[in-house]
């Protein structure tokens, strides 16, 4: 799965290799994956958080609008 720009290929999983340029509040590091029927999952080293979203939403939730708006209301209460 190919997250785009700021993201990298990681044994595994996507790495944030720079949160600017993936216009994402996650830091540097941050490791995750989602699934095509709507699950998605991140882990956040320098925060110490770990997520995982389990839906039945197939491709929205496992990279759609979906999981910026969680990523993004679970990071508005960290700053």
């Amino acid at each position: 799965m190919n997250r785009g720009p700021g993201w990298a290929f990681g044994f595994g999983a996507a790495i944030l290799t720079d949160p600017a340029a993936a216009q994402s509040p996650q830091s540097p590091g941050t490791f995750g994956w989602g699934g095509v029927w709507g699950h998605t999952w991140f882990v956040d080293p320098v925060r110490r958080l770990s997520v995982v979203s389990l839906t039945n939403t197939a491709l929205e939730g496992m990279m759609g609008r979906y999981t910026r708006d969680l990523r993004n209301a679970i990071y508005a209460d960290l700053t």
